[in-house]
């Protein structure tokens, strides 16, 4: 450590310099505005300190690098590959082949992102937070980075087709699934990526503000089972009955039922989630009788089977044209939405079957049991249809809606216990019966 004035052919300089070295680095030039020797000293010493804390950084930074070598085999982890590697790793519960397309899209629009905005970021390590909270802002307030959406379009022989998205407000559900979509592959991979944090791990869900389907009413149930065709009968009836989420239900299997015992078990298209449904009387009459007209299929409803596995939203876009047909709203508007959400359709048998659940008092882990929910909170989501009130009034009592054979196995005129117990109170009305017991027996019956 030195401070000196240099020689030049004019003389000394005015201003002292410095010359010194820090981790095997030479350090000189001018100490400025220092003309007196302690105060050249003092400016040296300010060098000195900030070149061994530069220093030090560096050690960190090359140490960081080092360690991220070591754990991934000096190899960087590419975005694009990302997702694929993710699923390598062992996770905590398994995804459906649909849950897993539907991170992979998230995945995508993310690197899109990124490949448009920011070029050079191309590894995982190359990350960083301020690059995920711009993303997720942008995905909150204007939608989907990649507006185009490809589908097999079987109308087209599954040959490929495509639309432009239009939406820019998407739903809290939709957009904090992308943000833990993107947070599971970072934690799966942070270790493989010698990397230091997670970007997105401090980045907070929005709050989940979105409407849930609506369980249907008593009325619109006897309309329903009034006029629908065998097609429609068969979802409604399985739905209601099994609390079974669409694809479950049209993909019910032969195997699955037990008539010995009783029981349906079905493991579940979503969660794989093994499930134990009681068989009530009259859903088990209506389903010998369509396995009995099912032929050598392996499902129970083979119509309801070849749609569902060739054009998913066939079935969805069947049900709600025939409720829409009945006067029965299957959507509503949401502020803050571009569109209309779904509050009625095939999901909303379950919760119609968690409604009446709720009005009769079943114990809730027996509900959640047969729904199928991780938790309890899931299932008093559902349960919450029943209101106080209804409670109080005993409106549709879940055993005498369940226990008697509501619906007529005859697809072709069905007919609702409603409609036989009026038929019986004119009946015995017309009968020249005795008095007291026609009186007693049309109280049996209002």
């Amino acid at each position: 450590m030195s401070v000196f004035k240099r020689k030049t052919s004019a003389g000394k300089t005015k201003e002292y310099h410095y010359k010194f070295m820090q981790g095997g680095k030479t350090y000189h030039g001018v100490c400025e505005n220092c003309f007196e020797k302690e105060q050249a000293i003092d400016f040296e010493k300010t060098k000195i300190a900030t070149a061994k804390n530069l220093s030090v950084q560096k050690s960190v930074k090359a140490l960081v690098e080092n360690f991220k070598d070591e754990l991934r085999g000096g190899d960087n982890i590419p975005l694009k590959a990302a997702y694929d590697l993710s699923l390598l790793k062992p996770h905590r519960r398994a995804s459906s082949e649909k849950q897993q397309a539907g991170k992979r899209s998230y995945w995508r629009d993310f690197t899109a992102y990124l490949e448009e905005k920011h070029p050079d970021v191309i590894h995982l390590s190359d990350v960083t937070k301020s690059h995920a909270e711009e993303y997720v802002q942008y995905f909150r307030t204007k939608g989907r980075f990649n507006k185009k959406t490809i589908f097999k379009n079987h109308l087209k022989g599954n040959h490929k087709s495509s639309y432009i998205r239009t939406e820019t407000k998407l739903a809290a559900f939709t957009v904090n699934i992308s943000l833990i979509t993107l947070n599971e592959v970072f934690n799966l991979l942070k270790r493989d990526a010698g990397l230091m944090e997670n970007p997105f791990s401090e980045i907070h869900k929005v709050k989940n503000d979105t409407e849930s389907r609506e369980a249907f009413a008593d009325q619109e149930l006897k309309l329903i089972f009034k006029s629908c065709d065998p097609f429609i009968k068969r979802i409604f009836m399985t739905g209601l009955f099994t609390a079974l989420r669409e694809g479950d239900i049209c993909t019910l299997k032969k195997a699955e039922i037990d008539f010995d015992n009783h029981i349906i078990k079905r493991k579940l298209l979503k969660t794989g989630k093994l499930v134990e449904i009681p068989i009530m009387a009259p859903f088990e009459k209506f389903l010998k009788a369509e396995i009995a007209n099912s032929g050598d299929s392996e499902y129970v409803f083979p119509e309801l089977a070849e749609m569902y596995l060739v054009n998913q939203s066939g079935i969805s876009y069947r049900v709600k044209n025939f409720l829409e047909s009945l006067g029965i709203k299957t959507t509503k508007k949401v502020a803050g939405r571009d569109r209309e959400i779904s509050v009625k359709d095939v999901h909303s048998c379950r919760h119609t079957f968690c409604y009446l659940a709720g009005l009769a008092g079943i114990p809730l882990v027996i509900v959640q049991s047969i729904v199928g929910h991780m938790t309890p909170q899931m299932t008093e989501h559902y349960s919450a249809h029943a209101t106080r009130e209804a409670k109080q009034n005993n409106m549709l009592l879940f055993p005498d809606f369940m226990k008697q054979d509501i619906i007529d196995v005859d697809a072709t005129e069905p007919e609702s216990i409603f409609d036989r117990i009026s038929k019986a109170i004119a009946l015995i009305q017309d009968s020249k019966m005795n008095a007291t017991l026609k009186n007693k027996l049309l109280e049996l019956l209002q």
